[in-house]
């Protein structure tokens, strides 16, 4: 599903390589905009039209709202950096067909999930996970209970800490010339749904 947008001018897509960077961007630019809209309604509220500061207060404090809801989205986006170069390069080499997404964000109800490569394949699911540490009973858990939710019986969903293990299994998949069903795709498009 996904390659490497080379050009810079296009802002990739959920599943892309580079998506939580420009997210990154874009979340800033969505949380600057309304900040500055309150804090000019809080200026105009003490010094520039103080006659008529409580209509601007009160329209300061409503525009705070969105103000606030953007500043969740940044600071959820900048907990996750884009998967990093190298490793990008090294699933590209060995992924054949095997259809991918990158720079997921996964939450649950308990936290969120960063998983730099996910890879589906005839019934398979894979999760590369940055580091030993994470803690990914609950997220395999949810993935499990909301791929049976959508009607995904008898799916096997694994994780892997590091990239070794991740591509040594790609390779398998592909040295063993397994389709790509079409179930595939929608199991793609639930983990694309279910992430950030």
């Amino acid at each position: 599903m996904s390659r490497d947008n080379t050009d810079k001018s296009i802002r990739p897509g959920k599943g892309e390589r580079g998506y939580l960077d420009s997210q990154h961007r874009s979340s800033l630019v969505r949380f600057l905009i309304p900040c500055v809209i309150t804090l000019i309604l809080t200026l105009c509220t003490w010094v520039i039209f103080p006659q008529y500061g409580m209509v601007f207060l009160v329209l300061a404090v409503i525009s705070a709202i969105p103000t606030a809801m953007a500043a969740v989205n940044l600071i959820m986006f900048l907990r996750f950096k884009s998967v990093d170069y190298e490793v990008y390069e090294r699933i590209e080499e060995v992924r054949g067909i095997v259809p991918v997404l990158y720079d997921s964000v996964i939450t649950t109800t308990e936290k969120s999930y960063f998983v730099p490569c996910i890879a589906v394949i005839n019934k398979n699911t894979l999760l590369l996970f940055p580091d030993k540490e994470t803690d990914d009973k609950e997220l395999l858990r949810h993935l499990n209970l909301m791929s049976k939710k959508n009607g995904f019986r008898e799916w096997n969903i694994k994780s892997f800490r590091g990239t070794d293990e991740f591509i040594k299994r790609l390779k398998y998949l592909n040295e063993q010339k397994i389709k790509v069903l079409t179930k595939d795709g929608e199991m793609i498009k639930l983990i694309s749904n279910l992430s950030l």
